[in-house]
C-alpha cells in the first residue's frame, strides 16, 4: 500500500500510480539473486491520507509535509496538528538536521568504510520491461 499525501488535490494521481507500479519492480531488482524469483511484481494499492482542506496553500511545501507525515506516523502523532503556520519552522529544522548529519564526523567516517553488498550492482534496469 502506498499512502499519498497529495497537497494538489489529485492533480498528480497519474504519477502516483506509476510510482505504485514501480516500487515492486525496484524491490525485486535490488533483492539478492536467490530471493528475486520469490518476489512477485504487482502494483501497490493507493490510499489517500486524510488532511485538512486548503493545507499547503503555497504549493511548495509538499516535501516537508511528507517528511512530517512520516515522522507523525512513526511517533504516533496526529497529522492534523500540522498546518501552514508551522511548516516553515519544520522546513528549517529539517534543513538543520540534514546539515548536522552531513557534518557529523562519526557518520562521515562510517561512510568512508562503506563496502557495497555483493548483490549490489551497477547495472541499469529498464523498469518499463
Amino acid at each position: 500500500m502506498v499512502e499519498v499525501f497529495d497537497c494538489g488535490g489529485g492533480k498528480n494521481r497519474q504519477y502516483v500510480e506509476k510510482f505504485a507500479a514501480m516500487i515492486p519492480r525496484i524491490v525485486k531488482a535490488v533483492a539478492p539473486p536467490e530471493r528475486q524469483k520469490q518476489l512477485l511484481i504487482a502494483s501497490y494499492s493507493i490510499v489517500d491520507v486524510p488532511m485538512k482542506a486548503r493545507l499547503n496553500k503555497s504549493c511548495s511545501d509538499c516535501g516537508a509535509y511528507a517528511l512530517k507525515h512520516l515522522e507523525c506516523n512513526l511517533l504516533g502523532i496526529d497529522l492534523s496538528l500540522l498546518d501552514d503556520e508551522i511548516i516553515m519552522g519544520c522546513k528549517q529544522k529539517i534543513g538543520v538536521d540534514l546539515w548536522e548529519a552531513a557534518n557529523d564526523p562519526i557518520y562521515a567516517k562510517a561512510m568512508t568504510r562503506y563496502v557495497p553488498s555483493p548483490w549490489e550492482r551497477e547495472e541499469v534496469f529498464d523498469l518499463e520491461d
